[in-house]
């Protein structure tokens, strides 16, 4: 074969490998487009993900739709643990049937301990904090699930990491910020697509074209019908995360000096 040929077998075979679905390649795991809810803006609901050991069931809440926004904390602050629900939902047998009610009032409180717990239930409605990213780690490690709290990032180590991650079918918790960020200086423009001030998120794996599947508590105008289940890129959603300044351990959000950074969940 002279060297045009070779060269045009070459390309060939590029353009080939190029166009094959994600879902072909034996190292990723993907979730297909058709298999997930064309709409999801509803009070909570079940969706099936692809994982590093098949399929999970993930139970997501919306934290802004009755029944659950009549419990005022919820309402207020629920993101965080409606989170840390929907990850107890898809890792476990024993605590899939948990609501977050149940996960605020006796997992918390049994694995951050009576004192810790109070301190931060006893304080008015508005001033009760949500569960941190940190504590989010200490309870998902408390029943026997691997965690990664990643505090520190730039953009392009937290897309690499994040992406890999997804990849191999385990779930990264995320905060987000209402300012988009490049390496942790923050734009001064406000901005809240994906919070309103601060946001808690579950992005639960990747479809077969490549997008990100957001699971939100949240709900945002910009998404339509699409609520529980959003979608975007690892590339935009890193923009609006936080990278941590300080590595101080508190169970509930105490700043984004503290509190920012990610969860990888089951790490390899």
């Amino acid at each position: 074969m002279n060297w045009k040929k070779r060269a045009a077998a070459l390309l060939m075979g590029c353009v080939l490998l190029a166009s094959c679905p994600a879902s072909v390649w034996a190292d990723t795991v993907t979730t297909p487009v058709a298999s997930l809810p064309a709409a999801s803006d509803v009070p909570d609901m079940v969706v099936a993900v692809n994982g590093s050991d098949g399929v999970r069931n993930f139970r997501i809440f919306g934290q802004h739709k009755k029944p659950w926004k009549k419990d005022a904390y919820l309402d207020l602050h629920g993101c965080a643990v409606c989170s840390l629900t929907t990850v107890l939902s898809g890792y476990t047998d024993e605590y899939a049937d948990y609501k977050p009610q149940k996960v605020r009032k006796v997992l918390e409180k049994k694995v951050f301990g009576s004192a810790i717990w109070n301190r931060n239930y006893q304080k008015d409605m508005i001033s009760q904090m949500p569960v941190s990213m940190y504590g989010i780690s200490r309870v998902l490690e408390s029943v026997g699930i691997d965690t990664e709290y990643v505090r520190t990032f730039t953009n392009k180590s937290a897309r690499k990491q994040i992406k890999k991650h997804l990849k191999s079918g385990n779930v990264v918790v995320i905060e987000a910020n209402n300012r988009t960020q490049k390496n942790g200086r923050f734009s001064s423009k406000v901005t809240r697509r994906w919070a309103n001030s601060k946001h808690t998120m579950v992005l639960l794996g990747l479809t077969d074209t490549g997008k990100v599947i957001v699971a939100d508590s949240a709900q945002r105008k910009w998404s339509g019908e699409n609520q529980r289940i959003k979608y975007t890129t690892v590339k935009e959603i890193v923009k609006y995360m936080i990278p941590c300044t300080s590595s101080a351990q508190t169970c509930y959000f105490s700043g984004t000096a503290s509190s920012g950074g990610y969860v990888l969940v089951n790490p390899q």
